[in-house]
């Protein structure tokens, strides 16, 4: 039972990948039979792997029995950063507890601008997933963060995609850097509300990029 689970959990991981990497697309179907003569799994653990997605809400099953990718819509975008707006003031209120929280923040940043810089800008990109994941720890909240990426993966790709602007990089950092320096203040209604700003421009950004690629 646990081998079973393993390949199903590594199955889970293979198709969450395929949607970040383009391999499948938002509306796509997909296949149960492909996947297993892909990986060289019967169809149980994909089965398994998919019920684990479906309940995430990244794939969704049609009266037909077929299964996709869930579509991706302005209003499903809008409201899931609604949702990281409304979960991100409970991180911050968590984080702001203790000034330690903000030490390796302060370095994700200080690596960022070095980064910036020298127009490296693909480890750039890389720092601002990295600057999330360290804020989420130091709340040392489960739930509210485990929540957060529940329904922030829907949109990730789009997010990654929208980041290939260079001056969206570049506007991005300074908004972290802003919500930084209001924690150390202790500024902390500021500091959401920089975050809450930062994520609506991250919106923004998204919702361009959504536009031109349906109109493609």
């Amino acid at each position: 039972m646990q081998a079973r689970k393993n390949i199903s959990d590594n199955i889970y991981e293979v198709i969450k990948n395929d949607l970040l990497s383009g391999v499948l697309n938002f509306g796509e179907s997909i296949s149960e039979i492909e996947y297993s003569e892909k990986l060289n799994v019967s169809r149980t653990p994909i089965r398994e792997a998919m019920k684990k997605l479906e309940i995430e809400g990244i794939i969704e099953r049609l009266p037909n029995g077929r299964v996709r990718v869930i579509e991706i819509t302005e209003k499903r975008i809008k409201e899931i950063i609604q949702i990281r707006i409304a979960l991100e003031n409970i991180i911050l209120d968590s984080v702001a507890e203790d000034s330690k929280n903000i030490i390796p923040l302060e370095e994700n940043l200080k690596l960022t601008q070095l980064y910036i810089n020298t127009e490296n800008w693909n480890e750039a990109r890389k720092l601002f997933s990295e600057f999330n994941k360290l804020l989420y720890k130091a709340s040392n909240l489960e739930f509210t963060v485990k929540i957060i990426k529940q329904y922030d993966f829907i949109i990730s790709r789009l997010r990654k995609d929208s980041l290939e602007n260079i001056e969206r990089v570049k506007s991005a950092y300074r908004e972290h850097l802003e919500i930084v320096e209001n924690l150390k203040k202790g500024n902390l209604e500021k500091a959401k509300a920089v975050n809450k700003a930062h994520l609506l421009e991250s919106q923004k950004s998204i919702l361009d990029f959504f536009r031109k690629s349906s109109n493609i």
